[in-house]
């Protein structure tokens, strides 16, 4: 705790402060004054928990000194001191709200004792009002994210300015909605380390009260302006305040991309939330770091994504990999990323397109569903340039060129069968005889007709196809590299490593990390 001793008599000021070892009894720090206005001056960097001063002071004295300072708080003691025993001081110290009334002179003993007093009963209000704040910031976070009612203004207005000293004289606030991630422009899978979520902390608690809203999302609420064009400055300091931050992040592959509100009365919080929430929700079609601010015409609704044209995109796109054209491939998604920048058709419409592109050129070529592909790529996408992006090379590199893929036209019915059941088994300890026994062959029968037909032995062409699943559980997947060799049926990681090496020229974690195999 931290104390104040405010007393003209300097043997007063200097017994009370260094007669008594003020650390024993948990007072860590203690700042002395000769009169009320130097203490004044001093309160809003010290912030002390309990302040001891004398009534007859020149300048400001005790009683005017507790009328100032309980116009700035409430959130300290105040023990007054006098010589005088007239009733008359102690009744308008009770009314001004001192806490305590001690006559000089004054025993160390007697003084401990009503210190001590007053710092558990301060440590009881303080316990008892976070335990409070804490109940009402959970209720006001989650009436604010899922639509329920708000409490009356004056109860957030003084929420926010007792806990976090926004202080909000204009009854005005505006909303910011952070959201942590890759700063490539990919889905942050992993909950951030606790020294980066206080690094974003520390970046933006001072402009506002700064709230953890889950793993990677944040919200800021900070004092807005009548003034549309003051309120436009606080937006664009924010802005670059932001910047700041993520050029602090991109060293840790991080970023922090924000919807911006436009400033709104106190009793409009909810549509401050709203109008950040669809100002985020802009930066789809941008990039990684973007700050977005609300402007009206975001709001309403929005061009729709025309199905004719969507139909067109999907029959170009599957053609050219059936004819493994990989310009004309690059041509259409070119296309496609120019109209949805340009039109900005609605996010959940361009999503749910993109999965439905997926699945028609899954369903007529020879390409695998890959569901940890779908569901980063597609399904959690950020981005729609970053989505198109990754969407656009998967298909050229596992559907156009078709690496380390046997094609199978010409191939027996068996052959054919034997690569299905591979494919679908292949986590698993097959082997030629374990294929045989399924298949009623000997195993010297399925390694001979295999090799015949694919070209290559049955042992080669599972490794190969299991390194094929590694790399795309590696690329689209968080799972920890030792639980892919084990996924895709390796015995063990060591083993694992070195086929991985041997076949695309680099370690896996070097792999994950962007860099492609040479």
């Amino acid at each position: 705790m931290k104390m104040v001793v405010v007393d003209d008599n300097r043997q007063i000021r200097e017994g009370i402060h260094f007669g008594i070892e003020w650390e024993r009894y948990g007072i860590s720090e203690i700042q002395e004054f000769a009169d009320g206005s130097e203490c004044l001056k001093a309160l809003d960097d010290f912030e002390p928990d309990i302040i001891i001063a004398d009534i007859r002071m020149p300048n400001i004295d005790g009683l005017k000194l507790l009328e100032e300072v309980r116009k700035r708080t409430d959130n300290c003691r105040y023990i007054l001191l006098s010589a005088y025993s007239d009733f008359s001081y102690a009744q308008q110290a009770i009314r001004l709200g001192a806490n305590d009334y001690i006559l000089k002179p004054v025993k160390p003993e007697k003084l401990v004792e009503v210190v001590m007093k007053n710092a558990r009963e301060l440590l009881a209000e303080k316990t008892e009002k976070e335990s409070y704040y804490d109940m009402f910031e959970r209720s006001f976070l989650h009436s604010l994210e899922n639509g329920g009612e708000l409490e009356k203004t004056e109860k957030v207005k003084q929420f926010l300015e007792s806990r976090y000293r926004l202080s909000l004289p204009d009854n005005c606030i505006f909303l910011a909605v952070l959201r942590a991630e890759q700063a490539d422009g990919k889905l942050q899978k992993k909950p951030l380390q606790a020294d980066v979520s206080e690094q974003i902390r520390a970046a933006l608690k001072e402009e506002g009260a700064f709230f953890v809203m889950g793993p990677q999302r944040f919200l800021l609420i900070l004092r807005g302006e009548r003034s549309q064009l003051m309120s436009l400055s606080c937006q664009y300091r924010l802005k670059n305040i932001i910047g700041k931050l993520n050029g602090e992040l991109a060293g840790q592959n991080l970023a922090v991309t924000a919807g911006i509100s436009d400033s709104r009365g106190m009793n409009e919080l909810k549509a401050a939330y709203e109008r950040a929430i669809v100002a985020l929700e802009q930066t789809y079609y941008g990039e990684s770091g973007d700050c977005v601010l609300f402007m009206q015409n975001m709001e309403g609704e929005r061009e729709s994504f025309p199905e004719a044209f969507q139909k067109e995109l999907i029959e170009g796109i599957t053609k050219s990999i059936l004819r493994s054209d990989e310009d004309g491939l690059r041509s259409i998604m070119a296309r496609l990323k120019e109209t949805g920048i340009e039109h900005k058709y609605p996010h959940m419409e361009m999503t749910a397109f993109l999965k439905r592109l997926y699945l028609q050129i899954v369903r007529r070529t020879e390409l695998d569903n890959d569901p940890d592909f779908e569901k980063n790529v597609i399904e959690n996408a950020l981005h729609f340039g970053t989505s198109l992006k990754e969407l656009e090379d998967y298909l050229i590199q596992f559907a156009v060129r078709k690496p380390e893929r046997i094609p199978r036209e010409g191939f027996s019915a068996m052959i054919k069968n034997i690569c299905d059941y591979m494919d679908a088994h292949f986590s698993e300890q097959i082997s030629v005889e374990s294929v045989g026994e399924a298949f009623n062959r000997t195993p010297n029968y399925i390694s001979s007709k295999f090799k015949k037909e694919v070209g290559k032995s049955f042992t080669d062409y599972l490794i190969e196809l299991r390194i094929q699943k590694a790399v795309s559980m590696l690329k689209y997947s968080d799972i920890p590299i030792s639980e892919i060799a084990e996924k895709v049926g390796f015995s063990s990681y060591a083993y694992f490593s070195r086929t991985f090496r041997k076949h695309t020229g680099k370690n896996a974690g070097v792999y994950r990390n962007g860099q492609e195999p040479k």
